[in-house]
């Protein structure tokens, strides 16, 4: 009766817990500060009472009822499935000898097979069903990072027992270690073998009276190498990385399990425990091998550690079969652990109701249902997220191309949305398509006409070597500052690309002014080049200045199509970056269309040679009538400074003709021969080059690079065309389109993946 009044408090927090939502670690951590409160819960079989163990009450708490039990088949579907997706589960570590393969028996009612060294090699799930039909299978669940042949061969593994004998179980088990390749049994001589695996073996036992139950053992941890079948250092710290990964899952419950004559300070299980779950609130100690206890001192230390323990969850006190009760049942071992039990010295302890294996799995299984239903969102949400990541990339692979017609298919696909975007690009129409909001380097159109205005900007202004008269040297703006930065931001870019190295050139800080003194260059001109003539200039006059005058042109109007060629090409290369996901194809792809791109840039800066020869090298010529216009405003403007000393009081003023006169004079007979055709010489430079000026943008920008780079039907930015593609060889197709080991391999793994996670779905919906 006071046992059940104790147990009272627990059974209503339960309730309180189910009905409310709250999580089984805060219902703990209560109980957890008051000793003489901690849980104890209805036990699964109706055997004779013992400390620890109560009379069933399906009216209180059903633990086996079908709403409870869905949840765990759930983690158990979810876990077999291989997905990488952390479930709710329950393991159970240790080192060796410490009794956990005992425990995990009378847990499981599963006796793995007894013999000297390291037997568990592998992580074995014992899962415990309640069915009419009475079968043990034994199955292998692949490691995560298994290939598709490998994992095709673990599952395949799969023996149905119905006739439960330790004999049969151990030859199971035995050719289990074979498929999964373990130096073990007939392969124990074999070194080249490894002595652990990462795949799971699973044994699903099948019974009427069984609980829902599942818990995963894990290799036990051990000190000594050299030993247990050849152990090796490293053997020893791949178990600890087995332990240390599944200890990781925040869905797991840890199991820790020692012996009541160790030191809880010093276990080294514990202590990877602690790094796992800082706070001890997944963490269940078992305190095994009870029956060796035999001094009052060490009673009361376990009491204390039961009664007062830092893990929230804290500790329980078991006991083992015996080494020499290995003729023993189940029934018999519980038989002895219930008279352990009720011997006045442990009545302290047993009075927590937190001994035997009954009160444990039981505690167990409560947790492990509450965990796996509040965790059950949580991995649906995980699920659903990773299937549209997978989704996604497998978008971006495209369908299989295993053959010529469907490599072509594939790539005129392609083909078709490049010149799309790339037609969009040239229009400026942006919000067509997703990608040019993402990646700036696609508004292509955008930066050539930036490019071009600030390289009409900086001819206007800097083009020219010297000042003509009356012309200030202006200081940068900002259009001059927008295009060296544009210019700057294109080779930078390109100077990781081998492939247009031939386009680079030196980065620009500023532009150098032009000179002051034009007249005096213009006097060495006439001095340099006149003839016979009175009063005139021959024409080398003229060319040589305009030469002169216009000599920064050349490295201005080469560095401008490069410039061009350099952001073309990268709008080119991320827009098949950002088209094509699978990185082989887009590379082949690329070589294959670098000849033609190059041919491309290479007809461009031609042609800027021949339009910068053509103004630099041949002789002024122009039928413009600005030319006209421009060398008529000039003397004008020329004339009208010679009437600029007339003094006059307003509009109505007469002037005097002496006055006017007297001027003109003075301006014509200060003059020499040769200030006379200087200043002739100046104006017409100055006309001329004003509509060379003019010319020579618009060539450059029209045809250099709008037809040969742009808009023309050889330009790079329509070489990658459906048409191109059609003219392919099934050999060429096979080199671009084909898909390599690496990408089938890829592939394969993504569907696994994907055919695994929509499974998981389904389980979670369902």
């Amino acid at each position: 009766m006071l046992r059940l009044m104790r147990s009272l408090p627990t059974i209503s927090a339960t309730l309180f817990s189910r009905s409310c939502g709250i999580s089984w670690p805060s219902i703990s951590r209560y109980f957890h500060r008051q000793p003489h409160r901690l849980a104890t819960y209805v036990t699964m079989h109706n055997t004779e009472t013992h400390p620890g163990s109560q009379s069933p009450d399906t009216s209180v708490f059903n633990l086996d009822s079908l709403g409870n039990h869905i949840y765990l088949e759930k983690q158990d579907k979810l876990r077999d499935l291989g997905i990488n997706l952390q479930t709710s589960q329950i393991i159970v570590v240790g080192g060796q000898s410490s009794g956990k393969s005992s425990l995990l028996e009378s847990l499981t009612g599963f006796s793995l097979p007894r013999g000297q060294g390291c037997c568990t090699r592998f992580a074995t799930q014992i899962t415990l069903r309640r069915n009419p039909v009475k079968k043990t299978v034994i199955s292998i669940t692949p490691r995560n990072n298994a290939d598709q042949k490998l994992r095709d061969t673990l599952r395949a593994f799969r023996h149905e027992l119905t006739d439960f004998r330790p004999e049969d179980v151990a030859s199971v088990i035995e050719k289990a270690n074979v498929v999964m390749g373990i130096r073990s049994g007939i392969n124990k001589d074999i070194l080249c073998l490894p002595m652990f695996s990462d795949d799971i073996l699973k044994i699903e036992i099948s019974s009427p009276d069984n609980p829902h139950l599942t818990v995963i053992d894990l290799p036990g941890l051990f000190q000594v190498t050299g030993q247990l079948g050849y152990a090796s250092d490293k053997d020893k710290l791949l178990v600890e990385a087995m332990v240390k990964r599944h200890m990781k899952n925040e869905r797991t419950i840890v199991l820790a399990v020692l012996p009541c004559l160790s030191d809880p300070a010093t276990e080294e299980i514990l202590q990877f425990a602690k790094a796992a779950d800082p706070k001890g609130e997944r963490t269940v100690g078992v305190l095994t091998k009870a029956d060796l206890v035999k001094e009052k001192a060490v009673l009361q230390s376990l009491s204390n550690l039961v009664m007062a323990s830092t893990l929230k969850l804290g500790y329980f006190v078991v006991r083992n079969r015996g080494a020499d009760e290995d003729d023993l049942d189940i029934s018999q071992c519980k038989k002895k652990e219930a008279e352990l039990f009720n011997d006045p010295q442990w009545k302290a302890i047993a009075d927590t109701g937190r001994v035997g294996v009954d009160a444990l799995r039981t505690e167990l299984q409560s947790l492990l249902t509450v965990l796996a239903k509040r965790e059950l969102p949580n991995q649906k949400a995980e699920v659903m997220k990773r299937l549209a990541d997978c989704e996604k990339r497998s978008i971006s692979f495209g369908p299989p191309r295993c053959t010529p017609a469907a490599q072509r298919e594939h790539l005129i696909k392609l083909a078709l949305r490049f010149e799309r975007l790339a037609n969009d690009a040239l229009e400026g129409l942006y919000g067509r398509d997703i990608l040019f909001g993402e990646k700036p380097p696609l508004k292509l159109i955008t930066k050539v006409v930036e490019l071009n205005e600030g390289f009409s900007h900086v001819i206007w202004k800097k083009g020219q070597t010297w000042n003509f008269k009356e012309q200030a040297t202006e200081k940068a703006d900002s259009t001059e500052v927008a295009y060296i930065r544009l210019v700057n931001e294109a080779v930078d870019w390109a100077s990781a690309t081998p492939e247009v190295s031939e386009y680079l050139y030196p980065k620009i800080s500023a532009f150098k002014d032009p000179k002051g003194d034009i007249m005096a260059f213009i006097r060495d001109c006439y001095s340099a080049g006149r003839g016979p003539e009175l009063g005139s200039f021959g024409g080398s006059v003229l060319t040589m200045a305009f030469k002169a005058q216009a000599m920064s042109w050349d490295e201005a109007g080469t560095r401008h199509v490069k410039a061009s060629v350099l952001i073309i090409h990268r709008f080119l290369y991320t827009l098949l970056k950002a088209l094509i996901k699978d990185q082989r194809m887009r590379e082949e792809l690329w070589t294959c269309l670098q000849d033609d791109l190059l041919k491309g840039y290479w007809r461009a800066c031609e042609h800027a040679k021949f339009v910068i020869n053509t103004e630099l090298n041949g002789r002024p010529m122009t039928y413009n009538h600005y030319f006209n216009e421009n060398l008529q405003r000039a003397r004008l403007g020329r004339q009208t400074s010679i009437l600029s000393g007339l003094e006059t009081n307003g509009q109505n003023t007469k002037v005097e003709l002496t006055k006017v006169r007297s001027l003109i004079t003075s301006a014509v007979e200060n003059k020499s021969n040769a200030e006379q055709v200087g200043e002739d010489i100046h104006d017409m430079l100055k006309s001329y080059y004003k509509v060379a000026r003019k010319r020579f943008v618009d060539n450059i920008c029209q045809q250099a690079i709008n037809h040969f780079l742009l808009d023309g039907d050889q330009s790079p930015v329509k070489v990658f065309t459906a048409d191109w593609v059609a003219k392919l060889s099934d050999r060429q197709l096979n080199s671009i389109a084909g898909e390599d080991a690496i990408t089938i391999k890829a592939r394969q793994r993504l569907e696994t993946e994907l055919e695994g996670l929509k499974k998981a779905l389904e389980v979670l919906r369902n």
